[in-house]
């Protein structure tokens, strides 16, 4: 496998049978292809280490310690971004882990303070 990150792995999640997402201390998100090991993408927006990744479809839904959720709306380079900080009377903690449930595409988000929260 290609080394991409300059610092420690925080997450892998893999998409599906062919494909792996990685998020480190540094600030990258990458997608590799799982038979070769090679880089497919760099998923640029995030400004702080991803530690929580979760996937719906093909959109990649991120998180990380200062409580700021991402979407990738795709899973390339050409992907747009967007972030908002969840607002601390509607989130208490800060976030240690997410999935997003897939009927409705509610967040499901846990915290270091062992509360978990269910978001539309």
């Amino acid at each position: 496998m290609a080394e991409l990150h300059q610092n420690c792995v925080l997450r892998l999640a893999a998409v599906d049978n062919n494909r792996l997402l990685s998020s480190g201390l540094d600030q990258v998100t990458a997608l590799w292809r799982v038979d070769d090991g090679e880089l497919i993408a760099h998923l640029k927006g995030t400004t702080e280490p991803v530690h929580c990744l979760s996937v719906y479809y093909n959109e990649l839904i991120s998180g990380t310690t200062n409580n700021r959720i991402g979407v990738h709306t795709s899973m390339d380079q050409e992907a747009s971004f967007s972030s908002t900080k969840l607002r601390s009377d509607t989130f208490k903690g800060v976030l240690t882990c997410m999935s997003v449930l897939p009927l409705n595409r509610l967040l499901l988000l846990g915290s270091d303070n062992g509360t978990i929260s269910l978001l539309c």
